[in-house]
């Protein structure tokens, strides 16, 4: 992996800059790189993604456990490198593209340093997307993994519901700022993502668009919102009153067994199909 002097030199051969606006902050420290990688557990013949690869720093310990590896790099420069450095293993595929536009998903494992303003977007596509996925490794900014987990309150949304669904997530270890070049405003968490094998993505599909109906407008009641479904009231209040919640009541005051409740009986009645 290149150390703080070598990104350097790379950008000013380049006549660029690490782009702020792109989240472009490098890993540094190759202990903690190997430590990300160690918690992917991919087996024989599964195939491995890795968004935003950027100057390689998991790239480079990746390539060498002879994954069947695919890294999806935005932007041309670091695609460009990436060929150059890697193009001659025989595992490897580097495809330039914005991971979200993908068309073709189908990986085991996926590993990546998420940017911050799309990690949602990222890993709502990735999930929703790839019908085989077991497992997901992510760095993102402290307070976005905050966000993104928690079940309660202003934070709490229709993401939040799917993902508690469908994979059980845990944090692995921080990685304070000091690991990057160049260094961010703010420190770093690294955490996983495991599908539970109870999990269904049809179902988990169905659930996230009630969950994001009840979400679309946080001041209305669950009644209002979820009338956006069902369109006729009456109907809505009755589908409310046999999951014994409130009319009244909002979103963020649901718990996840409401939400697929909520889910079954508007599937089980013809409403979502």
């Amino acid at each position: 992996m290149l150390d703080t002097k070598e990104i350097i030199d790379f950008f000013t051969l380049e006549q660029s800059h690490a782009k702020k606006e792109l989240g472009q902050n490098f890993l540094i420290n190759k202990k903690v790189c190997e430590d990300i990688v160690n918690l992917l557990s991919p087996l024989n013949n599964e195939k491995v993604l890795e968004i935003g690869p950027g100057l390689g720093a998991l790239t480079d310990i990746l390539i060498k456990k002879n994954y069947d590896l695919t890294c999806v790099e935005y932007d041309a420069k670091f695609v460009n490198y990436l060929n150059l450095a890697y193009g001659k293993y025989p595992n490897i595929k580097i495809i330039k593209n914005n991971i979200i536009k993908e068309k073709e998903v189908g990986f085991d494992r996926v590993i990546g340093n998420l940017p911050y303003y799309m990690t949602t977007e990222i890993i709502s596509f990735i999930t929703t997307k790839d019908t085989i996925l077991k497992e997901c490794v992510f760095m993102v900014q402290k307070e976005c993994y905050l966000r993104l987990t928690s079940l309660e309150g202003k934070d709490f949304n229709g993401i939040n519901v799917y993902l508690k669904y469908m994979f059980n997530i845990n944090a692995c270890f921080d990685v304070k700022k000091n690991n990057f070049f160049p260094v961010p405003s703010v420190d770093s968490i690294v955490f996983k993502m495991v599908r539970k094998e109870d999990s269904s993505l049809q179902f988990g599909l169905k659930l996230y668009k009630v969950a994001n109906c009840l979400f679309i407008n946080r001041r209305k009641t669950i009644l209002n919102n979820l009338n956006m479904i069902v369109k006729n009231k009456e109907n809505t209040a009755k589908i409310i009153s046999e999951c014994n919640l409130k009319e009244n009541c909002r979103a963020e005051q649901l718990t996840i067994n409401d939400f697929i409740n909520l889910t079954n009986i508007l599937i089980q009645d013809g409403y979502i199909k």
